[in-house]
């Protein structure tokens, strides 16, 4: 247990509510910290150690943005996955490079690799491996135009966004396709869920904060002809 003390001679100063705005400001859940006041007038924070440790990124669900961590997660791809045991390491370098570069994860390029976007399982064997197999079953993940689809993590992202707004759940469906009715969002929802969008999207890209804050702050700028 890692102990703080907060005191001040300044006594307009309400220490216990600093002590929980810096509580708040380290992502530490109310009931995982104990804040009191002892006799000399100071506010005294304790914290689980565990809550110090720096956690752990998991490997198998982190951006893959540099030739190193591309490389590191080819190697760990072919241990996984036994059909790409006879894929030339540069084309699986390569081929995948691209997928990690659209924000997706080892995790999610092993899904893409043992199912279709719909779901279905692809096909297991010996006559099931390869280059060529493995560029069928990435290209299923690819739009009619060449375009990498989202991830499987990314499209379950994407939907905790829209279920959280209170967007209907049938945007993109066909017509006909049964999904339940939500009421549509207020806009302070709304907002909300625009602003873990733009989270996820900092995330998975490799576009810098500095450049969205700039987009932004000039976005409030723009005249567009329509507007009086």
């Amino acid at each position: 247990m890692a102990e703080f003390r907060i005191s001040s001679d300044d006594t307009q100063i309400d220490l216990r509510r600093m002590a929980t705005a810096l509580a708040e400001s380290q992502g530490w859940a109310r009931e995982d910290v104990s804040i009191w006041d002892n006799r000399q007038g100071e506010v005294i924070v304790t914290v689980d150690d565990a809550l110090l440790r720096k956690r752990e990124v998991d490997p198998l669900h982190r951006p893959r943005h540099t030739p190193r961590a591309v490389h590191e997660a080819c190697e760990y791809l072919r241990h996984e996955d036994a059909s790409l045991r006879r894929v030339d390491f540069r084309v699986l370098r390569d081929v995948t490079a691209r997928f990690f570069s659209a924000g997706w994860t080892v995790a999610d390029v092993l899904h893409a690799l043992a199912a279709r976007p719909d779901g279905a399982a692809w096909p297991e064997g010996p006559e099931y491996q390869g280059t060529d197999w493995l560029q069928a079953r990435l290209k299923a993940w690819r739009t009619a135009n060449g375009d990498i689809r989202p991830s499987h993590s990314q499209e379950a992202a994407q939907l905790r966004v829209i279920s959280r707004a209170g967007l209907p759940m049938d945007i993109g469906l066909p017509e006909d396709a049964e999904v339940a009715q939500r009421p549509v969002a207020s806009r302070a929802v709304a907002r909300s869920a625009a602003d873990d969008a733009r989270r996820l999207i900092r995330q998975n890209t490799r576009t810098t904060t500095d450049s969205l804050a700039l987009r932004d702050r000039t976005s409030h700028h723009i005249t567009r002809p329509d507007e009086s």
